[in-house]
């Protein structure tokens, strides 16, 4: 019989973590992830109480999930990666951006190998739900962070001198969306994975707009 795994025992057995005493924030991560549905769990009734236990197969999808949480600190946007390959690709294209090859911050964020393989892998035809992705991390992000913020907008929060796209990138990471949008219209470049970022940026901001008209017209119903 195969032992099933609750989820604090999946992150113990994946990363060395032990959540109850060294990140309750991966926990409450985590936990929103199987809320969203991302990860699947199942249920056994004991004798006074409810057991949860990963369900088969979530194991990988537990790392992935994880793994990208540590960059899109939002567990929809998690799930949206997993489930929308075209907002995936937009999201591959941020990553390059935020981990490229250069002088700033940016570039410095995610410089050995595993990290280019992890933005290569995210930007191909990677199946996460079944292939771990290569972990960058010596250190999963969310144990040393504090609150709900990703690792790069922590690292950026700490550069002094930002360049253009620097700027750029921590207003969007920080929920600034009008202000990212407004940056990125005024930066000319010719940088295709800059200007990939701002194509993600404007359709953010689209999108985020249509959903306010759409909840304004339900107030009007």
């Amino acid at each position: 019989m195969v032992s099933r795994l609750t989820v604090p025992e999946a992150i113990r057995q994946l990363f060395d973590i032990d959540v109850a005493t060294q990140s309750q924030l991966l926990k409450t991560k985590a936990d929103s992830l199987v809320r969203n549905k991302l990860i699947k769990i199942e249920t056994e009734q004991k004798t006074h109480r409810q057991a949860k236990y990963l369900a088969p197969g979530q194991m990988t999808v537990l790392f992935n999930a994880l793994l990208l949480n540590a960059v899109f600190h939002d567990p929809k946007d998690v799930k949206r990666i997993f489930e929308d390959k075209s907002y995936r690709q937009e999201c591959a294209k941020a990553v390059r951006v935020m981990f490229g090859e250069s002088n700033s911050l940016m570039g410095i964020a995610l410089s050995n190998l595993l990290a280019v393989e992890f933005a290569d892998s995210l930007a191909g035809d990677f199946d996460l739900y079944t292939t771990k992705l290569p972990n960058p991390f010596s250190v999963l992000p969310q144990l040393a962070l504090g609150k709900n913020q990703s690792l790069l907008h922590a690292l950026l929060a700490q550069s002094a001198a930002l360049e253009p796209a620097d700027n750029i990138l921590l207003a969007y990471l920080q929920g600034e969306i009008d202000k990212a949008a407004e940056m990125a219209t005024l930066m000319d470049t010719d940088n295709e994975a800059v200007t990939q970022l701002k194509l993600h940026i404007e359709r953010t901001l689209r999108e985020a707009a249509e959903f306010g008209d759409l909840l304004e017209q339900f107030r009007k119903m």
